[in-house]
C-alpha cells in the first residue's frame, strides 16, 4: 500500500468509527439549540438504558472526550501546519513526510481511542440495545448519506432553489 493510500485509509478509519461513537454519544443531530445532553436523553430512552448504565456511558464519554480533547487541538495545529508546508514557495519534502508521519501516527492514537470507547460502551449493553445501536448507527449514515446527496445536488445547481431531497429526519420519529 503506498503512503498516500494508507494516509486515505487512516482518515477514513478515523471518521468511520468516529462516526459510530458519535451517533452512540450525540444520537442525531437534533433540532437547533439541541444540546448534547438532550441528544443522550434522547438515546437513552430510546435504548432503554437503566441508571446504572446511562451513569457508566456518561462516565466512558466524558472521559473519551478529555482523552481526545487534546489530540483534536493537536492534529487541527499539525494539519494547519502541513498545509502551510505543501504550498509553500519551496515546498520541504522531509519536513512534509516528518509532518505526515506524525498526523498518520496521531490519527492513529485516535482511532485507538475511539475503539476503546466504543468497546467500554458495547461492554455495558445488552444483546438488544447493541441491536438498536446498529439500527442508530445505519439511520445515522443513510441521514449523512442523504445530506450529502443533496449538497452535491446543490453544488451542481447552485440557483435551481431547494432540492427536493427527503428531509433531515430519521424514519423513527
Amino acid at each position: 500500500m503506498t503512503k498516500r493510500a494508507s494516509w486515505i485509509a487512516l482518515s477514513v478509519g478515523v471518521i468511520v468509527l468516529g462516526g459510530a461513537i458519535a451517533g452512540i454519544a450525540a444520537y442525531e443531530h437534533g433540532g437547533p439549540g439541541m444540546g448534547m445532553h438532550m441528544r443522550f436523553e434522547k438515546m437513552a430512552v430510546r435504548l432503554q438504558l437503566t441508571s446504572q448504565q446511562e451513569s457508566q456511558i456518561k462516565a466512558d464519554l466524558k472521559q473519551a472526550r478529555t482523552n481526545a480533547r487534546p489530540e483534536i487541538e493537536s492534529l487541527r495545529n499539525l494539519r494547519a501546519t502541513l498545509a502551510k508546508q505543501i504550498f509553500a514557495d519551496r515546498p520541504d519534502q522531509a519536513a512534509i513526510q516528518k509532518n505526515a508521519d506524525q498526523l498518520k501516527q496521531q490519527l492513529s492514537a485516535m482511532i485507538d481511542q475511539y475503539v476503546k470507547a466504543g468497546q467500554q460502551i458495547n461492554g455495558v449493553l445488552t444483546s438488544e440495545q447493541r441491536v438498536e445501536v446498529q439500527k442508530i448507527i445505519t439511520e445515522h449514515q443513510q441521514l449523512a448519506e442523504r445530506r450529502r446527496a443533496r449538497w452535491q445536488e446543490h453544488r451542481a445547481n447552485p440557483s435551481g432553489g431547494r432540492p427536493s431531497a427527503a428531509p433531515d429526519t430519521p424514519s423513527h420519529q
